[in-house]
């Protein structure tokens, strides 16, 4: 299959990936690290190289995620892109999408929530929406952005499937770093990805009279009760049921086009590991690194890159891990989610529960700290001596705090 090899940051990927979906109108409110996703994709309108796509630039994330809806309705494919606070303003919104089972996507560079003041990254506004009913995936760089996002317009669209999109990845690291990226040929991508058909005739807003309709409204029969729970278990069931899909979409890819981002999980030197790591985006080229140079050691380590945080994979994770002594979840958040979802799956799965690995947390990179290789060696050093005593320390700690003077009666944040 014939590539063509560029030089792109995680946000030109994600528009690159947005023209060779065959996008038709993009809609965001610009806010750094986002906005460069916009501006990439308006300079292929007036280059005249994507005359089907318009952009479309509201008064705040909203009206774009309002508009995202509207388009999704009328069978259209569209992209937003938003972020930090913006994304927390656009809530009502992403919910009612869920719920309407609409296939649309949304980028996320992540930039952490204010106050303190910062505009550095960690994952609290993704994080923040993981029970709002979208899949979620997270990216290590832009050559997974690229190939997540085009996957997932095909699982986002799929009859079985039919739910909006969170793609996240880190904001500045990734957005703006730039790395080589493999864009397949179009007329390759047009294969795996055809033009949308998941708007039937019977749903086809443009044929309804408005007018007709709205006279009725008042008269109108809601959901209530049974009708209501059960059309909420079935969004749900569609969540868990996705995994098969995004599976399969995956490999379909792979086969394609060679990606090796593809799936639920990517896992690295799991098989006899006794340490076993599970993060997700940039800290896993990190890890991966940390893995590799232990290996030469004869240390029995490795690492999972958690590619989707929605449908979680659990069953996927506790296979993985399932000979290993211990597991360490680097959480880029401050809600320690994965260390949650799999102590979780762990607990619920009765074979690990009794002899599987033990779990131990690291709360790491808030708010834009760095996460250095000797972080993660220490982490590991840690791990080690936690399997020699057999019981953890610390089972969820943050790190590095060095502790500061702060009075919340007395010191003013977010002025």
């Amino acid at each position: 299959m014939k590539t063509t090899r560029m030089s792109l940051t995680g946000n030109e990927a994600a528009a690159w990936a947005a023209r060779c979906a065959r996008v038709r109108v993009g809609t965001s409110f610009p806010m750094g690290p986002n906005q460069e996703v916009m501006e990439t994709l308006q300079k292929f309108i007036d280059n005249g190289e994507t005359p089907d796509l318009k952009i479309i630039i509201p008064d705040n994330e909203k009206s774009a995620m309002s508009m995202q809806i509207g388009l999704s309705r009328m069978g259209v494919r569209s992209m937003s892109c938003l972020n930090s606070e913006g994304i927390l303003w656009a809530s009502s919104e992403i919910h009612y999408a869920a719920s309407s089972r609409l296939p649309m996507l949304m980028t996320c560079p992540s930039r952490a929530l204010e106050p303190p003041t910062t505009v550095y990254c960690d994952h609290d506004d993704f994080i923040s929406q993981r029970d709002m009913g979208w899949l979620m995936f997270y990216c290590e760089n832009a050559q997974d952005l690229f190939d997540t996002v085009l996957q997932a317009y095909k699982i986002s669209e799929h009859e079985k499937v039919m739910l909006p999109v969170i793609v996240g990845y880190d904001g500045w690291e990734t957005s703006h770093a730039a790395v080589r990226v493999d864009v397949p040929d179009q007329a390759g991508l047009d294969r795996f990805l055809p033009a949308p058909t998941f708007v039937k005739p019977e749903k086809d807003y443009l044929a309804v009279d408005w007018k007709e309709r709205c006279s009725q409204r008042r008269y109108q029969q809601g959901f209530g009760g049974m009708q209501f729970m059960e059309i909420r278990y079935l969004q749900k069931k569609a969540e868990e049921d996705s995994a098969e899909i995004i599976e399969s979409v995956g490999r379909e890819y792979h086969e394609m086009f060679g990606s090796r981002h593809v799936g639920l999980i990517e896992a690295h030197q799991c098989d006899d590991a006794e340490i076993i790591i599970v993060c997700m985006g940039i800290v896993y080229p990190s890890v991966k690194f940390v893995v590799n140079a232990l290996r030469l050691k004869g240390v029995k380590i490795g690492c999972i890159k958690l590619r989707v945080f929605r449908p979680f994979p659990a069953k996927q994770i506790v296979e993985a891990v399932r000979k290993a002594r211990l597991m360490i979840t680097l959480d880029r958040n401050s809600i320690a989610a994965m260390f949650n979802e799999l102590g979780t799956a762990l607990y619920l799965n009765s074979e690990v529960r009794t002899s599987g690995p033990l779990l131990m947390g690291k709360v790491i990179g808030v708010g834009g700290m760095p996460i250095t290789l000797e972080l993660i060696s220490q982490i590991v050093e840690e791990g080690l001596d936690t399997i020699e005593r057999g019981q953890a320390a610390k089972e969820l700690e943050w790190l590095p705090i060095q502790g500061i003077d702060y009075d919340p009666t007395r010191h003013v944040l977010g002025e």
